[in-house]
Protein backbone atom coordinates (compact mmCIF):
# COMPACT_ATOMS: atom_id res chain seq x y z
CA UNK A 1 0.00 0.00 0.00
CA UNK A 2 0.86 3.78 -0.13
CA UNK A 3 1.38 6.01 2.82
CA UNK A 4 -1.19 8.21 1.46
CA UNK A 5 -3.66 4.98 1.51
CA UNK A 6 -2.89 4.80 4.90
CA UNK A 7 -3.03 8.36 6.09
CA UNK A 8 -6.25 8.20 4.34
CA UNK A 9 -7.57 5.17 6.83
CA UNK A 10 -6.55 6.97 9.81
CA UNK A 11 -8.67 9.96 8.44
CA UNK A 12 -11.67 8.18 8.01
CA UNK A 13 -11.07 5.90 10.71
CA UNK A 14 -11.00 8.45 13.53
CA UNK A 15 -14.14 10.34 11.83
CA UNK A 16 -16.28 7.26 12.78
CA UNK A 17 -14.43 6.62 15.51
CA UNK A 18 -15.42 9.74 17.34
CA UNK A 19 -18.82 8.92 15.54
CA UNK A 20 -19.23 6.11 17.22
CA UNK A 21 -17.85 7.28 20.65
CA UNK A 22 -20.47 10.25 20.17
CA UNK A 23 -23.37 7.77 19.57
CA UNK A 24 -22.86 5.10 22.06
CA UNK A 25 -21.48 8.11 24.93
CA UNK A 26 -18.57 7.72 27.09
CA UNK A 27 -19.63 5.88 29.59
CA UNK A 28 -21.02 2.70 27.51
CA UNK A 29 -19.05 -0.63 28.07
CA UNK A 30 -16.17 -1.78 24.69
CA UNK A 31 -17.86 -5.22 24.14
CA UNK A 32 -14.29 -5.84 22.52
CA UNK A 33 -12.50 -4.47 25.25
CA UNK A 34 -14.32 -5.77 28.20
CA UNK A 35 -11.81 -3.72 30.96
CA UNK A 36 -12.72 -0.54 29.25
CA UNK A 37 -15.85 2.14 28.43
CA UNK A 38 -15.69 4.49 25.68
CA UNK A 39 -13.66 7.01 27.53
CA UNK A 40 -11.01 4.54 27.92
CA UNK A 41 -10.67 4.14 24.07
CA UNK A 42 -10.15 7.87 23.74
CA UNK A 43 -7.70 8.32 26.12
CA UNK A 44 -5.73 5.67 24.48
CA UNK A 45 -5.99 6.58 21.42
CA UNK A 46 -5.58 10.03 21.98
CA UNK A 47 -2.20 9.28 24.21
CA UNK A 48 -1.12 7.10 21.41
CA UNK A 49 -1.49 9.82 18.19
CA UNK A 50 0.61 12.07 20.57
CA UNK A 51 3.00 9.72 21.74
CA UNK A 52 3.67 9.23 17.52
CA UNK A 53 3.48 12.84 16.80
CA UNK A 54 6.36 13.41 19.49
CA UNK A 55 8.49 10.74 17.96
CA UNK A 56 7.93 11.79 14.53
CA UNK A 57 8.22 15.82 14.90
CA UNK A 58 11.47 15.71 16.94
CA UNK A 59 12.94 12.79 14.79
CA UNK A 60 13.34 10.47 17.22
CA UNK A 61 15.76 8.08 17.80
CA UNK A 62 15.40 6.59 20.50
CA UNK A 63 12.04 5.90 22.46
CA UNK A 64 10.35 8.83 23.85
CA UNK A 65 8.31 8.70 27.14
CA UNK A 66 4.90 8.59 27.66
CA UNK A 67 5.47 11.62 30.08
CA UNK A 68 5.93 13.65 27.41
CA UNK A 69 2.38 13.40 26.04
CA UNK A 70 0.09 15.98 26.19
CA UNK A 71 -2.73 15.44 28.71
CA UNK A 72 -6.34 16.86 28.48
CA UNK A 73 -7.45 19.76 30.63
CA UNK A 74 -10.52 19.28 32.81
CA UNK A 75 -12.33 21.17 30.52
CA UNK A 76 -11.76 19.82 27.27
CA UNK A 77 -14.40 17.27 25.55
CA UNK A 78 -12.74 13.77 25.29
CA UNK A 79 -14.09 13.49 22.04
CA UNK A 80 -12.31 16.67 20.58
CA UNK A 81 -9.29 16.10 22.22
CA UNK A 82 -9.36 12.37 20.27
CA UNK A 83 -10.22 14.17 17.43
CA UNK A 84 -7.41 16.49 17.51
CA UNK A 85 -4.74 13.93 18.20
CA UNK A 86 -5.81 12.13 15.17
CA UNK A 87 -5.45 15.11 13.18
CA UNK A 88 -2.23 16.05 14.85
CA UNK A 89 -0.13 12.85 13.59
CA UNK A 90 -1.45 12.87 10.46
CA UNK A 91 -0.44 16.07 9.93
CA UNK A 92 3.63 15.46 11.59
CA UNK A 93 3.25 12.02 9.01
CA UNK A 94 2.39 14.21 5.78
CA UNK A 95 4.92 16.87 6.80
CA UNK A 96 8.05 14.53 7.56
CA UNK A 97 10.48 13.40 4.73
CA UNK A 98 8.64 8.93 4.84
CA UNK A 99 12.14 7.71 4.69
CA UNK A 100 13.33 9.60 7.48
CA UNK A 101 14.53 7.05 10.11
CA UNK A 102 12.80 6.77 13.54
CA UNK A 103 12.23 5.00 17.06
CA UNK A 104 10.23 2.25 16.23
CA UNK A 105 9.09 -0.68 19.05
CA UNK A 106 9.73 -3.83 16.43
CA UNK A 107 13.33 -2.77 15.30
CA UNK A 108 16.30 -2.17 17.57
CA UNK A 109 17.39 0.39 14.63
CA UNK A 110 15.70 3.19 13.83
CA UNK A 111 13.63 2.49 10.88
CA UNK A 112 11.90 5.01 8.25
CA UNK A 113 9.13 7.20 9.24
CA UNK A 114 6.41 5.48 6.88
CA UNK A 115 6.13 2.99 9.75
CA UNK A 116 4.13 4.86 12.31
CA UNK A 117 1.68 5.84 9.26
CA UNK A 118 1.03 2.05 8.97
CA UNK A 119 0.79 1.83 12.21
CA UNK A 120 -1.62 4.07 13.05
CA UNK A 121 -3.57 3.53 10.23
CA UNK A 122 -4.24 -0.19 11.22
CA UNK A 123 -4.26 0.90 15.32
CA UNK A 124 -7.65 3.04 14.01
CA UNK A 125 -9.31 0.39 11.91
CA UNK A 126 -9.13 -1.77 14.71
CA UNK A 127 -10.60 0.85 17.57
CA UNK A 128 -12.78 1.68 14.92
CA UNK A 129 -14.60 -0.99 15.15
CA UNK A 130 -14.23 -1.60 18.93
CA UNK A 131 -16.23 1.88 19.25
CA UNK A 132 -18.82 1.09 16.52
CA UNK A 133 -19.01 -2.34 19.09
CA UNK A 134 -19.94 -0.06 21.87
CA UNK A 135 -22.40 1.94 19.81
CA UNK A 136 -24.03 -1.69 18.49
CA UNK A 137 -22.87 -1.61 15.01
CA UNK A 138 -19.32 -2.76 14.34
CA UNK A 139 -18.69 -2.82 11.03
CA UNK A 140 -15.96 -4.18 8.83
CA UNK A 141 -12.25 -3.29 8.07
CA UNK A 142 -12.24 -1.74 5.08
CA UNK A 143 -12.42 -4.86 2.74
CA UNK A 144 -9.65 -5.24 0.56
CA UNK A 145 -5.89 -4.11 0.61
CA UNK A 146 -6.29 -2.34 3.93
CA UNK A 147 -7.40 -5.41 6.27
CA UNK A 148 -5.11 -7.91 4.53
CA UNK A 149 -2.43 -5.55 4.98
CA UNK A 150 -3.66 -5.13 8.59
CA UNK A 151 -2.88 -8.89 8.84
CA UNK A 152 0.44 -8.90 7.50
CA UNK A 153 1.71 -6.03 10.11
CA UNK A 154 -0.46 -7.78 12.81
CA UNK A 155 2.09 -11.09 11.83
CA UNK A 156 4.93 -9.03 11.86
CA UNK A 157 4.51 -7.68 15.36
CA UNK A 158 3.04 -11.21 16.74
CA UNK A 159 7.20 -11.98 15.70
CA UNK A 160 8.16 -9.21 17.56
CA UNK A 161 6.22 -9.42 21.31
CA UNK A 162 7.33 -13.50 20.82
CA UNK A 163 10.98 -12.41 21.09
CA UNK A 164 10.09 -9.95 23.93
CA UNK A 165 8.09 -11.93 26.31
CA UNK A 166 6.94 -14.91 27.42
CA UNK A 167 3.01 -14.44 25.94
CA UNK A 168 3.10 -17.57 23.54
CA UNK A 169 5.59 -19.78 25.99
CA UNK A 170 4.20 -23.89 26.10
CA UNK A 171 1.91 -22.65 22.50
CA UNK A 172 3.07 -25.01 19.90
CA UNK A 173 1.49 -26.00 16.16
CA UNK A 174 1.38 -24.39 13.08
CA UNK A 175 -1.68 -21.68 11.27
CA UNK A 176 -2.50 -21.27 7.54
CA UNK A 177 -4.90 -17.94 7.67
CA UNK A 178 -5.92 -17.51 3.89
CA UNK A 179 -7.61 -14.60 2.41
CA UNK A 180 -10.45 -14.83 0.04
CA UNK A 181 -11.54 -11.95 -1.12
CA UNK A 182 -7.88 -10.28 -2.11
CA UNK A 183 -4.34 -12.60 -2.43
CA UNK A 184 -2.63 -13.49 0.54
CA UNK A 185 -1.81 -16.54 2.53
CA UNK A 186 0.49 -17.06 5.92
CA UNK A 187 1.52 -19.30 7.93
CA UNK A 188 2.26 -19.07 11.62
CA UNK A 189 4.33 -21.82 13.59
CA UNK A 190 4.38 -21.57 17.14
CA UNK A 191 7.50 -23.65 18.85
CA UNK A 192 10.63 -22.53 20.01
CA UNK A 193 9.35 -18.72 19.43
CA UNK A 194 7.19 -17.81 16.90
CA UNK A 195 7.99 -18.18 12.76
CA UNK A 196 5.77 -16.02 10.07
CA UNK A 197 5.88 -17.27 6.50
CA UNK A 198 4.06 -15.71 3.28
CA UNK A 199 3.17 -19.11 1.78
CA UNK A 200 0.91 -21.72 0.45
CA UNK A 201 1.46 -24.58 3.21
CA UNK A 202 -0.29 -27.60 4.97
CA UNK A 203 -0.87 -26.78 8.88
CA UNK A 204 -2.45 -28.31 12.21
CA UNK A 205 -5.33 -25.78 11.24
CA UNK A 206 -6.48 -23.65 8.09
CA UNK A 207 -9.05 -20.74 8.44
CA UNK A 208 -10.55 -18.85 5.86
CA UNK A 209 -11.79 -15.79 5.19
CA UNK A 210 -12.27 -12.60 3.65
CA UNK A 211 -9.87 -10.45 4.69
CA UNK A 212 -11.66 -8.02 7.29
CA UNK A 213 -13.05 -10.93 8.68
CA UNK A 214 -9.86 -12.56 9.18
CA UNK A 215 -8.26 -9.87 10.38
CA UNK A 216 -10.80 -9.14 13.36
CA UNK A 217 -10.36 -13.03 13.99
CA UNK A 218 -6.74 -12.26 14.55
CA UNK A 219 -6.95 -9.21 16.82
CA UNK A 220 -10.01 -11.33 18.84
CA UNK A 221 -12.33 -9.13 17.89
CA UNK A 222 -14.87 -12.10 16.20
CA UNK A 223 -14.79 -15.20 17.05
CA UNK A 224 -14.48 -17.92 14.18
CA UNK A 225 -18.05 -18.14 12.78
CA UNK A 226 -18.49 -17.84 9.27
CA UNK A 227 -14.92 -18.48 8.96
CA UNK A 228 -13.66 -21.66 7.01
CA UNK A 229 -11.88 -23.64 9.76
CA UNK A 230 -10.42 -27.12 8.92
CA UNK A 231 -8.01 -28.80 11.66
CA UNK A 232 -7.58 -28.89 15.44
CA UNK A 233 -10.21 -26.94 17.46
CA UNK A 234 -8.01 -26.73 20.16
CA UNK A 235 -5.40 -24.18 17.73
CA UNK A 236 -8.81 -22.28 17.20
CA UNK A 237 -9.10 -22.01 20.63
CA UNK A 238 -5.97 -21.23 21.74
CA UNK A 239 -5.28 -18.52 19.42
CA UNK A 240 -7.97 -16.63 21.09
CA UNK A 241 -6.83 -17.29 24.93
CA UNK A 242 -3.31 -16.70 24.14
CA UNK A 243 -2.87 -14.36 21.39
CA UNK A 244 -3.95 -10.42 22.38
CA UNK A 245 -3.71 -7.35 21.71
Amino acid sequence: METSDWLDAVRTNSSLLARAARTAGTGAPVPTCPQWAVADLLTHMSQVHRWVTEIVETKAQERVSRSKVPQPGADDDPIEWFEAGAAGVVAALEAIDLDTPLYTFTSAAPAPARFWARRMAHELAIHRVDAESAAGSPGPVEPGPLAADGIDELLEILTVKAGRDDSFAGMRGSYHFHTTDVPGEWVVEFGDGVAVRREHAKADVAIRGRASDLELFLYNRRGSDGLDVFGDPALVAAWGERVTF
